[in-house]
């Protein structure tokens, strides 16, 4: 179990540690979901004031008795002191606040010497500088000039938005606030977890680009042991060749019929019109990126007619195979791509 203590200082924005809250709870749902039967949930928090102690607020935090139950006793595991981030009226009103948190900053820097792990954002990092528990932080360009006024040992980060290290993970600005608890989380050991935890609760946009050019089921999958599954592995496995129906129902298990309803329910089109999809797909691959023959590709499609493959894929595509290339080919001319010998001038 990772145990987190969630620090307001005095001058403290309170909210980020609610979304805190909420992230630690979605893990705990996530461990559960992968191991039912675990005595003790992944993570405990508790809620503290600048002086260390338990806040008059932290009741609220907790929905469920067994909540109240681990913040009051931590199971043995790791620890991790989190900030929220202070109120910024100007940069002096900001210097004013770390030195009435006196008490909080001798906290931070305890604990940091202990072994528990420190978080931060926004301008809770100026609490951990103030410490002396870190050698570098990423701030925002409103702030750089004044924090590094008062902190000209550190090193500003402007291009990183989380920066880890020695124990102690800072993050940028109060939105990155789910982002900061998954870095403590994958820190203090349970990498998988935050893994699953970041899938679910921030935007991935490498695989929202991904997923834009396919369906629901396709992003998800089926399971791999229903009739249309087995069904679409084979043609895929075997498009390169003459394909008959009865082999690809032979294949899942099933009737040609309940095949072809099966495609028309759940893919929105014949078993042909898939088959001759894959095809396409293989040939638009083919003839953007390689120099082989129309023939070669017509044949390696399945196709011993290669006028038949052509006129398959004008259907598809709305254009030859020939003008496809001509338009959207990433190789220059074929020439420039030979390789030839050169021979180096003597010494």
């Amino acid at each position: 179990m990772i145990h987190f203590d969630l620090l307001c200082p005095e001058g403290g924005v309170p909210g980020s540690l609610w979304s805190a809250v909420d992230v630690l709870r979605e893990l705990n749902a996530l461990a559960r979901v992968r191991a039912p039967r675990a005595p003790l949930p992944a993570t405990s928090w508790r809620l503290l004031g600048a002086d260390g102690r338990t806040h008059h607020w932290h009741s609220q935090t907790c929905v469920s008795e067994s909540e109240r139950r681990h913040a009051r006793r931590p199971q043995p595991g790791p620890r991790v002191l989190l900030l929220a981030p202070l109120e910024m009226q100007s940069i002096p009103a900001l210097q004013q606040l770390v030195r009435r948190n006196a008490v909080a900053v001798e906290l931070v820097r305890r604990r940091f010497e202990s072994g528990s792990l420190i978080g931060a954002c926004g301008t809770g990092i100026w609490l951990v500088a103030q410490a002396g528990c870190i050698l570098r932080a990423p701030i925002p360009w409103l702030y750089q000039s004044g924090f590094e006024h008062h902190f000209p040992g550190l090193r500003i980060e402007a291009r990183e938005p989380i920066v880890a290290e020695h124990g102690c993970v800072c993050a940028a600005a109060p939105p990155l606030l789910h982002a900061l608890v998954l870095h403590l989380v994958r820190y203090a050991g349970m990498a998988d977890l935050a893994h699953a935890g970041a899938e679910k609760l921030l935007l991935n946009a490498e695989r929202q680009a991904l997923s834009a050019a396919m369906t629901g089921e396709q992003v998800m999958g089926q399971a791999r042991d229903t009739p249309l599954y087995l069904a679409q592995a084979w043609m895929q496995a075997h498009a390169g060749q003459p394909l008959r129906l009865a082999d690809a129902a032979a294949a899942a298990a099933v009737s040609e019929r309940t095949l072809s309803r099966l495609f028309r329910q759940h893919a929105g089109m014949t078993p042909l019109q898939y088959v001759q999809e894959l095809r396409v797909q293989r040939a638009q691959m083919w003839l953007e990126g390689t120099f082989r023959s129309v023939d070669e590709i017509a044949r390696d499609c399945g196709y011993g007619d290669t006028s038949a493959f052509c006129r398959m894929f004008a259907r598809a595509t709305g254009t030859s195979p020939q003008r496809y290339r001509g338009r959207y080919t990433f190789r220059g001319p074929r020439a420039r791509w030979r390789l030839q010998e050169t021979s180096l001038p003597d010494a």
